[in-house]
């Protein structure tokens, strides 16, 4: 097989002729972030099957209204050696407006001022005017060509209706609403979700595909929002996306960080085809193996590998979480190996941790 019959094997739930191995955030013809990475980025373009990606511009709130305006200026933080970040939109009923406190120095940073905060924020989002997104394809279509069967690419087309919504107000106003104002977060929800499913329906309309993936179930899973709150937010939305692409003949990738104990069996519920990264205990609550018994043959998987192992464990080690996620990931196919993570959590890692992802590569490579 080659890396993309292969991949795109497994991702189906097929036995492809090994498990594939990706790294992800590693493309075909990439540069390392960082001159640090470079053994990495080197091994896994020599010898792991990899995702490529490709997305389009949408617009701002997946509209190409003329009647929003945005403008970003920065101001010192009261944290020292950061700055807050502040974009405002000028929309027909008024500003709205966050705020990002972030470091020049690359450290990680936080949203200070969600985008909605009152239920008068709402509605001068919802008057900006929709203009379907229409952006011109054909880079997807040269990227393709250059990659042949080295890699396939992962369409990306936004995120679901719940992550949007979620992503601009936070987790907070989020749950709030869900217990006080469930109509008007269903009015968003539905809003966005208009739009992802018509601008998805065109790329199809388009030609592009097989492989399309988002995240954003995340952030509606335990202890964030109730299973029954997934089931109202997430199940019905995405499953409307999942069937739209299982329409044209293409493959739904999701990824959703966290426990999946309480929510597992619903994302093949929504119809997803592979689900990315099942988290292994103690971060996940899952074991690889209880999950293939759960869901397997409704659902491949892609994972396994927790990130933070790359920076405390030895290569000895690693190895053998390789074998063991290998061992039991493997029978009945429909499993990718994968770190939880890509490698860019940091700007510059030790040579614990590089060596660490050559050993990850080189055991899972020599199956």
């Amino acid at each position: 097989m080659t890396s993309r019959e292969r991949t795109l094997t497994a991702y189906r739930g097929g036995q492809p002729d090994r498990v594939p191995v990706r790294i992800w955030g590693v493309e075909p013809g990439m540069e390392p972030p960082h001159p640090v990475y470079a053994p990495l980025v080197a091994a896994a373009q020599e010898r792991t099957d990899m995702v490529a990606s490709w997305a389009a511009a949408t617009g701002v709130f997946m509209t190409v209204s003329d009647e929003v305006s945005v403008r970003t200026e920065e101001r010192p933080s009261r944290h020292a050696e950061y700055r807050d970040s502040i974009t405002t939109y000028t929309t027909p009923a008024g500003e709205i407006t966050s705020v990002f406190t972030f470091s020049p120095a690359g450290r990680p940073g936080y949203t200070a001022k969600y985008l909605l905060e009152t239920r008068e924020d709402i509605e001068r989002l919802l008057s900006i005017p929709y203009v379907p997104p229409r952006p011109d394809v054909s880079s997807y279509f040269e990227k393709q060509e250059r990659l042949g069967d080295e890699a396939p690419i992962c369409v990306g087309f936004g995120v679901d209706a719940m992550y949007a919504v979620n992503s601009i107000m936070g987790s907070e106003t989020f749950a709030i609403m869900s217990i006080e104002d469930r109509a008007t977060l269903r009015r968003l929800l539905d809003v966005f979700q208009q739009r992802t499913y018509e601008y998805l329906e065109y790329l199809l309309q388009q030609g592009v595909g097989p492989l399309f993936g988002y995240v954003g179930p995340e952030l509606c899973i335990p202890p964030l929002q109730s299973p029954m709150d997934f089931d109202e937010f997430v199940v019905p939305y995405d499953r409307e996306l999942a069937d739209l692409v299982h329409r044209y003949g293409g493959i739904m990738w999701v990824h959703c960080h966290g426990r999946m104990g309480p929510v597992l069996e619903k994302f093949a519920d929504m119809h997803a085809d592979c689900l990315n990264p099942i988290e292994p205990p103690p971060m996940g609550d899952v074991t690889l193996a209880e999950a293939k018994r759960r869901v397997g043959g409704r659902l491949a998987l892609e994972g396994n590998i927790q990130s933070g192992d790359f920076y405390r464990v030895t290569p000895d080690q690693m190895r053998r979480l390789v074998r063991r996620a290998l061992e039991e990931g493997a029978p009945g196919g429909g499993f990718t190996l994968c770190p939880t993570s890509t490698p860019w959590n940091d700007p510059t890692v030790d040579g614990q941790t590089i060596d660490n992802w050559l050993a990850f590569i080189d055991e899972a490579s020599n199956q």
